[in-house]
């Protein structure tokens, strides 16, 4: 899946697609909109308090005042905490609340891509974007954008309160450093957007390669491949590291510059402000420039300047640039969590989709099952599927041979519309299935692959696949297919967790499971996608049993390699590189002296 960056330091469309998911919980949110405000008039009433004290209860002594005044700034300072304590839990509530119903929405989407969208994209990156990307999204919401709207909104109610309140020309002093910080802030946030991309870009690759690895670990060590592995991942965990070396350069010389900003500005306001206040004239040439520049800008004539003045100015700094500073770790989430919701909304816009547009709800399928001049390609202009045509009719048995690669299992994939035909038609009992509703088609199809998959729960979910199906009628569905004593043999039987992928079980052992879990589902068609090719001979034989129990009155297809178990088939087909070549029952095709009996006289030579 491709990854790109936008180049964008702050994509606003991608931001409002965001908000968007704020509507259900849109009082929190403006809720927390107005915490902020509440948050910035009590910051900024703190120094202004200092300052009056300082000027009218210190310098000019007045206890009873000053404790009067000390208690309401404690009151003020409770007060903010607790808003605070609202603001912290809203923001965060409101950010798990949105990743919840996001992440609900990518995984019912991922759940309805199209195969061949699996095909081509790691499951290690599929699973970064289920859970570590859309967690890094809840940040947007409990540490960007509400904190940083916080933030610049506590810097212009101090800004505008400083001029209102205090001597413009120190104020003018204190903040002649911005536009130094703005245009360092603005190249911070362009070179980290791109950093940020890199380091989400890394994360995915060592997830789907770790991902992958672990699953292959057998083949990894039954081929001694252990050191090349690990060469590999070292290279890629190189890379990981290299791109958060990147973004942690950034922070190192921006955080460095603010606090230089910040104290150029202190001993400035310190400086300028402590000689006007003891009256010293000008004898510094930076003072004769500086009083020049106010006389030439049409400077009133101002009060004096206090000592109270100078310590509130100071406070008012530290307050105006200790978000500054937090600017980068607000800025360093904000991009992370833009980067990542990028990178979900890419796999949520993606189309590739099988489109569910049938109307029709197929009741008491028979299971006729037809294909007429199918033809059908993974990738475009090299079709596997040529101009396939054949029938089963309801309750036949339907088998298909041939070599490898021939597309017999492609056949079963385009009956269940796992993908779409480029070519032709298929028809489930006279009806287009492209005009039926894909769950009710796929309701009435049950599959047996040759690799199966069993999920890491115990036996009774992994056959029921936590349908409303009993105990007592899987145990009953068991027992009729004779594995209910390999089942009751097991430490805890049906509630005998099975481990991730079966791998406490047996291959005959999950076979088995398999053919069970689609025999409970009571479907119209069964498929037996080389259901027989990986068992050992007892197994087998419980399966063939099975079979001529379960396929009576049921449309089967059965796709073998061992031609042995498709004798009884009431037609087989014979396909090779995409076509169907041949076409009869076992002892037609063996009469033909063709293919099929090409195929079957080499299988046979070799036991």
């Amino acid at each position: 899946m491709a990854e790109g960056v936008s180049g964008k330091a702050f994509d606003l469309k991608l931001l409002a697609k965001i908000l968007t998911y704020v509507k259900p919980y849109r009082f929190v949110y403006y809720g927390s909109f107005v915490l902020t405000l509440l948050l910035s008039a009590l910051s900024t009433a703190r120094p202004i308090l200092i300052q009056y004290s300082i000027d009218n209860f210190i310098l000019v002594p007045n206890a009873d005042m000053l404790f009067n005044f000390t208690l309401i700034l404690g009151v003020l300072l409770v007060l903010e905490a607790l808003i605070q304590f609202l603001f912290i839990f809203g923001a965060n509530f409101l950010g798990q609340s949105i990743i919840r119903d996001l992440r609900i929405q990518l995984y019912q989407h991922i759940l309805s891509f199209k195969l061949k969208y699996f095909d081509q994209t790691p499951i290690g990156t599929l699973v970064t974007r289920a859970v570590s990307d859309i967690e890094t999204i809840a940040d947007i919401f409990a540490s960007g954008i509400l904190v940083i709207f916080g933030d610049l909104l506590k810097i212009v109610v101090m800004v505008l309160a400083m001029f209102y309140f205090f001597d413009y020309r120190l104020v003018l002093i204190s903040l002649s450093v911005v536009p130094v910080l703005y245009y360092a802030t603005r190249l911070f946030q362009l070179k980290i957007k791109a950093s940020f991309q890199d380091v989400r870009t890394q994360v995915a690759t060592l997830n789907a390669f770790v991902q992958e690895h672990i699953s292959g670990m057998n083949v990894v060590q039954i081929f001694n491949r252990e050191a090349s592995e690990m060469k590999s991942f070292k290279k890629n965990n190189d890379l990981h590291r290299e791109a958060h070396i990147r973004s942690i350069w950034y922070f190192s010389i921006f955080l460095p510059v603010i606090e230089i900003m910040s104290a150029i500005s202190i001993g400035l306001v310190v400086w300028y402000g402590g000689l006007q206040a003891a009256g010293v004239s000008e004898k510094y040439s930076l003072q004769i420039w500086m009083h020049n520049f106010f006389n030439w800008a049409g400077d009133a004539p101002s009060r004096d300047i206090t000592l109270g003045e100078i310590t509130a100015i100071i406070i008012f700094v530290n307050m105006l640039f200790r978000p500054l500073r937090q600017l980068a770790d607000r800025f360093n989430t904000l991009q992370m969590g833009m980067v990542s919701s990028e990178r979900v909304f890419k796999v949520l816009d993606t189309k590739d989709r099988i489109e569910d547009k049938g109307e029709e709800e197929l009741s008491d399928v028979k299971g006729e099952i037809e294909f007429r001049n199918v033809t059908f390609g993974y990738l475009p202009d090299e079709p596997i599927i040529k101009n396939v045509s054949f029938r089963a009719a309801p309750g036949e048995t339907l088998a298909i041979v041939g070599a490898t690669g021939a597309g017999k299992s492609t056949l079963i994939n385009l009956l269940g519309r796992f993908y779409e035909i480029w070519e032709g038609e298929i028809l489930l009992d006279g009806v287009d299935i492209r005009k039926i509703k894909l769950g009710n088609l796929r309701e009435n199809i049950a599959v047996v692959l040759q690799d199966v998959f069993l999920f890491s729960d115990s036996i009774k979910n992994n056959i029921t696949l936590n349908k409303d199906i009993s105990h007592e009628e899987v145990a009953e569905a068991a027992a009729f297919i004779g594995v209910n004593d390999f089942i009751e043999s097991l430490p805890d039987q049906y509630s005998y967790n099975v481990q991730e992928r079966g791998n406490m079980l047996s291959v005959g052992q999950r076979q088995l499971l398999s053919f069970l879990r689609a025999y409970v589902s009571n479907p119209s068609v069964l498929v037996l996608d080389e259901a027989t090719s990986s068992i050992d001979t007892q197994s087998e034989q419980l399966i063939q049993k099975a079979i001529e129990k379960i396929t009576e009155g049921r449309t089967s297809v059965v796709i073998a390699h061992r031609l042995a178990t498709i004798k009884k088939a009431n037609k087989i087909i014979v396909m090779d590189h995409g076509e169907v070549v041949e076409e009869g029952t076992h002892d037609e095709l063996l009469a033909k002296g063709g293919f099929y009996t090409r195929l079957y006289t080499m299988q046979f030579s070799q036991v």
